[in-house]
């Protein structure tokens, strides 16, 4: 027999090591840790193409000519706010 042979018959003859009794949770816990971050980057990436899209059909959509408002409605605003105080 070769030195190989030895040294694999010795190892056989050696108990398992106990930490691979718990190799397939962890292995578990390693796959799931990995979908969830495969589903949290495909829905920011959904979130930023629609971002994308609003952003664009805002940009193409003509909008409105700018008006200013007219006087609000004031209801219940004192006459000292600062706005009110600036709009007179």
């Amino acid at each position: 027999m070769s030195d190989l042979d030895q040294l694999l018959d010795r190892m056989r003859s050696q108990p398992a090591d106990p930490r691979l009794m718990d190799i397939e949770e962890t292995v578990m816990a390693g796959v799931a840790v990995r979908r969830e971050r495969a589903v949290a980057r495909r829905s920011l990436a959904l979130a930023g193409i629609v971002a994308i899209g609003i952003g664009w059909i805002g940009s193409v959509v003509p909008g409105g000519p700018a008006q200013a408002a007219s006087r609000p409605v004031v209801i219940g605003m004192s006459d000292y706010a600062p706005s009110r105080l600036l709009g007179q």
